[in-house]
């Protein structure tokens, strides 16, 4: 999929509505614009980022639980044992 977009005289760049539509975002949804070397523009949805890291999270350390880390262990032995 490829538009043809303008540049306004305030520096703004308007996304076709079937653009916003196919991605799902609307107004007040941030966006990171980043330039790279080879001078492309991308654009990355920061919302959607932010939902996707907060699920791969939330996924990882599911069954965490902070009485069975090693450091709360080693803490835990200290602390019976008078070591601080």
């Amino acid at each position: 999929m490829d538009y043809v977009v303008v540049i306004d005289e305030r520096g703004r760049i308007v996304l076709p509505k079937e653009v916003r539509r196919r991605l799902g975002i609307s107004d007040k949804h941030r966006i990171l614009v980043r330039v790279r070397d080879d001078n492309v523009i991308e654009l990355h949805i920061l919302d959607k980022l932010y939902e996707s890291v907060t699920r791969t999270f939330e996924e990882k350390f599911r069954d965490w639980k902070e009485e069975e880390h090693e450091a709360s262990k080693l803490l835990s032995k200290m602390m019976k044992n008078g070591d601080n």
